[in-house]
């Protein structure tokens, strides 16, 4: 009976620890990027979504006037990914492996710099 417990409690372990969400944005998932280090988050915080909030993700690819919307993560059907809260968003991206690294802001926008988590030895 040990021996099942301890193979069960093995099992979920390695699930929960292997179990990631996916962060699409323009198609593609960043967690399987290889070469994304850093990425910068942009909180998109509409008056008129009645307190939704999304976040727009520049990972290093060509951000055209007015295609802000674009960027934003989806979820699994391809929908742009609402969140409750700017901390929403924070919790999200560190549950898929992204560490929060600096805060910096302009007279219009302020921008949230992410870094990819190290897994001890230096892999990722």
């Amino acid at each position: 009976m040990k021996i099942k417990s301890l193979f069960l409690m093995l099992m979920l372990t390695w699930i929960v620890n292997n179990t990631w969400a996916q962060i699409f944005v323009n198609g593609k998932d960043l967690n399987l990027e290889p070469d994304l280090e850093y990425i910068e988050l942009i909180v998109d915080r509409r008056a008129f979504n009645q307190g939704q909030v999304f976040a727009i993700i520049d990972h290093g690819q060509v951000i055209r006037a007015f295609t802000w919307r674009q960027h934003r993560i989806k979820d699994d059907k391809g929908n742009d990914k609402r969140f409750n809260s700017e901390m929403d968003i924070f919790n999200f991206l560190n549950r898929n492996g992204w560490l929060h690294d600096i805060t910096y802001s302009t007279e219009a926008m302020v921008y949230h710099i992410f870094r990819r988590k190290k897994i001890i030895g230096g892999e990722k």
